[in-house]
């Protein structure tokens, strides 16, 4: 497979993706996937805990970063094992970082934030690598990681910001409190969420309001970006790869926050906000101090044969149920279930 044909089939993918979340995942019936009883309160009633699909997604999205992430690497030659290495000690920082940074912020102790995450992810990450070699367990140049780190995250994220169109959070601002021309462009395209279970109606009260579908723009642009970054990175340009994914994703990050309704702190300008803004100049001085290499990565297809492989995709497998279980798991809300025998079919 050339670089040419994975970067289109990863383009449908995504689109394919994209369109069926804008159309599906409003619905009040596309936020459990399940309900698992636990204890019985009384005869044939459960108490029970949901699992979402807001966890389903992304656990998948991360899933798939990490893959992207691997055939990128991959395409130099690199072992499984020198890629895992580094990859593996970002999800122990980052998967954590997610919920603390989301309690500080929001003042939540049930939420995630996968912006706080990946700002962590991307200050501590030239420290990993740079750590890895100055110790001798693997050498790999600190850019083209980056640039790899960039462009699978920001199609991770892209994908993974369907979760919140299922459950209703990150929503946009109600058309009515837009300005005159962003209501007019928005005026058929737009989000309205049901059911008592949505974010958006249990906490902002916004039941059956046409929104600014801030969370469908986010997953185009970053997947956008992030195609653009995967082409730019397989034909050996990794400064202008991993700043397109940066600058572009986080440029937009600052500028939906102000189309959003949601809690985002106190303060003229959100927590998030200045997060971006620093991404941006930590980025801009990374490809300045970090030289980029004259190697060139190796056909997509070494990258592919490097995950297709039994072991790959054990490890997988088990990142996909561990993050399934970390926030699939809804701690606002909870449920009954009537179990009962069908005497029609004994």
């Amino acid at each position: 497979m050339d670089n040419e044909l994975f970067v289109i089939m990863l383009a449908l993918g995504c689109s394919a993706i994209l369109w069926w979340g804008c159309v599906r995942l409003p619905r009040a019936e596309r936020q459990i996937v399940a309900s698992v009883p636990i204890r019985q309160t009384v005869p044939g009633l459960w108490a029970a805990f949901n699992i979402t699909y807001y966890g389903l997604i992304l656990a998948t999205a991360q899933c798939v970063a990490v893959t992207l992430f691997c055939i990128l690497m991959g395409s130099f030659g690199y072992p499984l094992w020198m890629i895992g290495l580094p990859a593996g000690l970002m999800l122990v920082i980052c998967v954590p970082a997610s919920k603390i940074i989301a309690r500080l912020v929001e003042k939540k102790k049930n939420t995630f934030t996968v912006g706080g995450a990946s700002f962590v992810g991307f200050i501590v990450s030239p420290f990993i690598v740079s750590g890895i070699n100055a110790g001798g367990f693997v050498s790999i140049p600190v850019l083209p990681f980056l640039a790899a780190l960039a462009v699978s995250y920001t199609i991770g994220e892209g994908i993974g910001r369907l979760g919140c169109i299922s459950f209703g959070c990150c929503h946009g601002k109600p058309l009515g409190m837009c300005h005159p021309v962003v209501a007019w462009l928005f005026r058929r395209f737009h989000f309205t969420f049901s059911g008592q279970l949505k974010k958006a109606v249990y906490e902002g009260g916004l039941d059956d309001v046409p929104l600014v579908p801030v969370q469908a723009i986010t997953s185009a642009i970053y997947c956008i970006a992030g195609l653009l970054s995967t082409y730019l990175f397989l034909n050996g340009d990794y400064r202008l790869s991993f700043l397109t994914a940066v600058l572009i994703t986080q440029s937009w990050r600052f500028a939906s926050e102000f189309l959003r309704s949601d809690h985002r702190g106190g303060g003229r300008l959100s927590v998030y906000q200045l997060m971006s803004v620093a991404m941006i100049a930590y980025s801009l001085f990374i490809v300045s101090f970090f030289h980029s290499v004259t190697v060139l990565p190796q056909p997509v297809a070494l990258g592919l044969k490097n995950v297709a492989t039994l072991p790959f995709f054990v490890a997988i497998e088990m990142l996909w149920a561990m993050m399934f279980f970390f926030v699939g798991k809804s701690r606002v809300t909870g449920s009954d279930i009537l179990l009962y025998v069908r005497k029609d079919r004994i």
